[in-house]
């Protein structure tokens, strides 16, 4: 197993399926299928449950795609993103929630 990134590791590449395990301990649900979604329409991709805290999602060829280190590397900063989007949203979201009703508040007095 090769570790990618903190949290994500490859764990196995042949050709006809690649599997990439991330940890839970730094990836939610959510994130992890939104990062999915985008793959979705160039590979058949599943997801499920590994030991150790792990999920697994295992990329298989749809056609003539090609796995590669490009496809590991994209996918793993897509998770990064929107596991970052989500952290932020937790965090400061309600900030975000004021800035707006503050901006769009002379349009309710009226």
């Amino acid at each position: 197993m090769i570790e990618i990134k903190k949290g994500i590791f490859q764990d196995s590449l042949n050709q006809e399926t690649l599997i990439v395990k991330l940890s839970k301990k730094f990836f939610e649900k959510e994130p992890i299928i939104e990062a999915i979604h985008e793959y979705s329409g160039q590979f058949f991709i599943e997801m499920k449950p590994l030991e150790d805290d792990f999920v697994g999602v295992s990329f298989s060829k749809k056609g003539d795609k090609l796995f590669d280190k490009e496809l590991i590397y994209n996918f793993s900063n897509r998770v990064i993103d929107y596991q970052l989007r989500k952290n932020l949203e937790k965090e400061y979201g309600s900030i975000r929630d004021t800035i707006v009703d503050y901006a769009y508040s002379p349009l309710k007095k009226k």
